[in-house]
């Protein structure tokens, strides 16, 4: 994918990117954040109202996100408070640490209860993967070609470290035989072809994305 299509992607669906952001984005980054903005549709989807947001207060003038993994609490990152009418919350985050049990893994795109994304920045420590903690997130691969059987394998020792039901693969390559059968009725899903901006499989990712979040809300 190219990263001018990427670019397009994401600013057409969610506003415009930081341009120093922009600048040291690498193409992975920006599939990354357009992921991003496909779990921000899917919140909508689900009801809710999303503020685009980098202090939780205002609207973000511009998109930053980050290019490595980091802690919640820290950096000034674009992130999204979304709401909804029976009054729960939740954010959306880039590149964040989520603990489960004492080690923390990488979430490309994490979906998490707003009052566990508060915790984390009010003591400074990992947003968790329990049951209302984590809603879903999203393991993200921008591969010409179809990932390597180790790419699957390691998917899903994340998945059974942060819940084999909320964890998904998404990359832009036509799977092959040997990965679609690895993760193939697992409870974790993957999304092969998927290109951010449009598609049926976009279509289908923000479905799955958009029924965690309504079972989140009606627990």
């Amino acid at each position: 994918m190219k990263r001018h299509d990427l670019e397009r992607a994401i600013e057409d669906a969610i506003g415009v990117l930081d341009q120093a952001y922009q600048a040291i984005a690498k193409p992975s980054d920006l599939y990354e954040a357009a992921l991003f903005a496909a779990a921000v549709r899917a919140a909508t989807d689900a009801g809710g109202q999303c503020l685009i947001t980098s202090d939780g207060v205002s609207a973000a003038v511009a998109l930053k996100f980050r290019c490595s993994p980091g802690n919640l609490w820290s950096g000034n990152f674009t992130y999204a408070l979304v709401s909804f009418p029976n009054g729960k919350k939740l954010e959306i985050h880039l590149g964040v640490y989520v603990l489960a049990g004492r080690v923390a893994h990488e979430c490309d795109v994490a979906i998490l209860d707003h009052s566990e994304a508060q915790r984390s920045r009010a003591g400074g420590v990992h947003p968790r993967r329990g049951k209302n903690q984590l809603i879903s997130c999203v393991e993200a691969k921008l591969y010409a070609a179809s990932p390597p059987l180790g790419v699957g394998r390691g998917f899903l020792g994340l998945a059974a470290e942060l819940g084999r039901g909320k964890c998904s693969l998404a990359f832009p390559a036509k799977a092959s035989g040997n990965i679609a059968a690895l993760i193939a009725g697992k409870p974790s899903e993957h999304f092969d072809e998927l290109v951010p901006g449009k598609g049926k499989v976009e279509d289908r990712f923000c479905h799955y994305l958009e029924t965690a979040i309504r079972n989140w809300l009606a627990m």
